[in-house]
């Protein structure tokens, strides 16, 4: 055994000039000593600094549950053409146990050529960002309805594209899910896998389709402010975790892949990259 490639995160280098750092260890022990910078690092030392603006936020929102009062409408943000809508079937009940799922849930890079139907698509979509039948009353009696993973507030600030490889009854293409009409909005035809993960270790050939999360920065940052980001990073691994063992569940495997083109997934889509971004994204596909 190398020892002394077993403790590198135990070496502390002395470089102000940032010259020396020709590795990820060389560079940690600057930024800790404050020779460089880092803006993971600065989030983090600020990460729950609440500051004026966001303690009037909080009040406002909470006092006037505004929260609920925004989910009991956001139905209406899925008033579509119906030309672009495909209406999904009726979810079927998940199998197995939880436990089952947990024990036999493991991340798959090589997928079989199998086609997933739409009932399984369903299943997948409902019971990892779906709605549930859960709900509160907003101040006028509306229905707020939850869904099957936490949110921040109950804000709800990330959706899901679909990029479909091999799906029965779907073109191949982009499309968003949508949680209130249970539904897939048709955004593009031309997307597809082996672009969007040109330099990851992932088999885009025979993967089912890849699960893209879009998180709109306005939606909680208004409540939350900065802190609001690392309310999306978490809600966005409970969807992810949602993921894996409701696909598990349904005969799938699946992989977190962060290494993808974030910006050709953006301009594909349509997001402008300031307000709206492409921040994971999950393949699933059948295991060999």
């Amino acid at each position: 055994m190398n020892k002394g490639l077993m403790n590198l995160h135990s070496l502390v280098y002395e470089d102000r000039n940032n010259i020396a750092n020709l590795s990820n260890t060389k560079l940690f022990a600057n930024i800790v000593k404050g020779y460089a910078d880092s803006n993971a690092f600065n989030y983090l030392l600020g990460m729950t600094n609440i500051g004026i603006s966001d303690i009037r936020s909080l009040n406002f929102y909470n006092e006037t549950g505004l929260a609920d009062t925004i989910n009991a409408h956001r139905s209406m943000e899925e008033v579509e053409d119906d030309s672009s809508m495909i209406a999904l079937p009726k979810p079927k009940n998940v199998r197995g146990s939880l436990s089952q799922a947990l024990k036999s849930r493991q991340s798959t890079r090589a997928f079989s050529n199998y086609r997933m139907n739409l009932d399984e698509l369903s299943t997948l979509l409902t019971y990892s960002v779906g709605i549930s039948n859960r709900y509160s009353k907003d101040a006028e009696g509306n229905r707020s309805y939850r869904r099957y993973h936490g949110s921040g507030g109950g804000i709800y600030p990330i959706s899901v594209y679909c990029v479909v490889n091999a799906i029965e009854g779907l073109r191949n293409g982009i499309y968003l899910y949508r949680p209130y009409t249970h539904a897939l909005k048709k955004i593009t035809y031309t997307g597809n896998l082996e672009e969007l993960y040109q330099n990851a270790p992932i088999d885009t050939q025979n993967a089912n389709m890849s699960l893209l999360f879009s998180y709109e920065l306005n939606r909680n940052y208004l409540k939350y402010g900065e802190l609001g980001m690392l309310l999306a990073f978490v809600e966005t691994g409970m969807i992810a975790q949602n993921i894996h063992l409701v696909a598990n569940s349904v005969g799938y495997s699946s992989c977190d892949v962060a290494g993808f083109d974030k910006k050709y997934a953006e301009k594909t889509i349509g997001l402008d990259g300031v307000n709206s971004h492409i921040i994971y994204s999950i393949m699933v596909g059948k295991e060999q």
